[in-house]
Order: C-alpha cells, then sequence, then structure tokens
C-alpha cells in the first residue's frame, strides 16, 4: 500500500509541475511566447535574457515553490500517518522530482519543458534539514555569477553541492530508506545534467553563449537615470525658448 502512496505522490507533483512559470510571468510582462524568444527555453535564465532581473528571479521563487510546497505538505502527511522518519523523507523526495521531472516533461506542453534547476532548488530549499543549506550556497553562487558568466556551469555547482550534503546528512534505522533516498537525489541531478547536455556540448566547442549578470543586474537602475536625465534635457530645453520670447517681449515694450 505504501508503494501505492509513493506513486500517487509522484503522479500528483508530476501534474503540478506541469505548470510553467516562465510561460506565465512571459505574457505578463511582454504578452509574449518565451519559446519563441532567447533561447526558447521556458525557464529563469532564458527569463533573465530576455526579460531582466525582476522577472528572472519572480520565475525563480515561484518554481522553487512549485516543486518544494508540495514535498514538504507531502513530508508531513507521511509523518502523521507513518511516523517512521524514512517513509517521510522518501516520500518528500519522491514528490519534489515529481515536480521536477513535470517541468523538464510536462504533458500538457507536448512534453517540452524547461531544464529544472530552480525547481530542483526548491527540492533541497522546503526539506527541514537542507533549507538553511540551500540559502547559503544560493548566496554563494548568486555571488559567483558575478564572475562566472556561464549560467549552467553555476546551475551544476549549485546542486553538486546540495546533492552531496543531502548523501552526507540522511541516516535512518533503516538503510534502505537512506539509500532509496540518495538514489532519488541523485537521479535528479543526473537529471538536470541530461537537460544541460547541449550546453555542455556547445561549452567544449567553444559556442556557449554567456550572460552578463551585472548587465542585467543593474540594467534596470542604469535606465531610469538615462529616462531622468532626458527628461530632465527636455525640461531645460522647453523652458529656454519661453524665457527668451518673454526677454524679447520686454525689451520691445521698453523700447
Amino acid at each position: 500500500m505504501i508503494a501505492l502512496y509513493l506513486v500517487l505522490v509522484f503522479i500528483g507533483a508530476y501534474l503540478i509541475g506541469n505548470i510553467n512559470f516562465a510561460r506565465i510571468f512571459s505574457k505578463a510582462f511582454s504578452r509574449r511566447d518565451i519559446t519563441e524568444i532567447g533561447s526558447k527555453n521556458p525557464g529563469t535564465m532564458n527569463m533573465l535574457r530576455t526579460h531582466g532581473f525582476t522577472p528572472a528571479i519572480l520565475t525563480l521563487i515561484f518554481e522553487a515553490i512549485k516543486s518544494g510546497l508540495p514535498a514538504i505538505a507531502t513530508y508531513f502527511l507521511f509523518l502523521h500517518f507513518y511516523p517512521e522518519p524514512g517513509f517521510a523523507n522518501l516520500a518528500y523526495f519522491i514528490s519534489a522530482i515529481g515536480g521536477v521531472v513535470g517541468h523538464c516533461f510536462p504533458v500538457f506542453y507536448k512534453f517540452k519543458g524547461g531544464k529544472g534547476v530552480a525547481c530542483a532548488f526548491g527540492m533541497f530549499l522546503f526539506h527541514p534539514a537542507c533549507w538553511w543549506v540551500s540559502l547559503i550556497t544560493f548566496v554563494v553562487c548568486f555571488l559567483l555569477f558575478m564572475v562566472i558568466e556561464y549560467p549552467f556551469i553555476i546551475s551544476i555547482i549549485f546542486l553538486l553541492t546540495l546533492s552531496i550534503y543531502s548523501t552526507c546528512i540522511f541516516h535512518f534505522a533503516q538503510i534502505y530508506f537512506a539509500l532509496a533516498v540518495i538514489l532519488v537525489v541523485w537521479f535528479g541531478f543526473a537529471l538536470i545534467l541530461f537537460m544541460h547536455r547541449g550546453n555542455i556540448k556547445r561549452l567544449i566547442q567553444g559556442k556557449e553563449n554567456k550572460v552578463n549578470f551585472r548587465e542585467k543586474l543593474f540594467k534596470k537602475k542604469e535606465k531610469h537615470q538615462v529616462a531622468e536625465l532626458s527628461t530632465a534635457n527636455v525640461e531645460a530645453e522647453k523652458e529656454l525658448p519661453v524665457n527668451d520670447e518673454k526677454q524679447t517681449e520686454k525689451q520691445s515694450v521698453d523700447n
């Protein structure tokens, strides 16, 4: 019976994973289909390339919630009915990986989805034993992104670190629970590598595109500054003829 419950958990999480927030936010911000612009990948990095920092970070947050929130709900549900922690942890990661698979291969979009990094982030972020390490690793990788301009390298470093950490911390009474969780975690990492196979090939060939994260991060601020300067110049130009005209009229009256 427990096996059936785990299968149902995976299927439910898979269907939730079909919701693609890159598509949703791209339509909301620009009324354009994210799969028709940039790299055509419906994910966080393509949102960063095509829409900027704010839409990208919103996509990251909601994609992480998409996989993490159902997983943590499943965790507490199984913990209530099956007090053995091994069941709850296994159910958690099966639910989370279901969301990742649903994002990468969505049945509602003809199995053409994103690369699953943001969802995999949610898989670690919402777990009671992994959340703080996830946040620290995220901050470190965020800073690395300022230097390394290949996003997929940062993603792989990020998920590899969390996968290694997860492998080290799960010690259950029954060894088969630990092995099952570790297999699920590393299956997720292998899936992310598979989804980035094109990036790896292009990097080897020297054709991989870079993303200037600093430019994307500060671009909006610079635009606002330019707009303010332009507005000030326009206003100054408007005032000059008016002042000259008034002075001319005053001189005419004086004469």
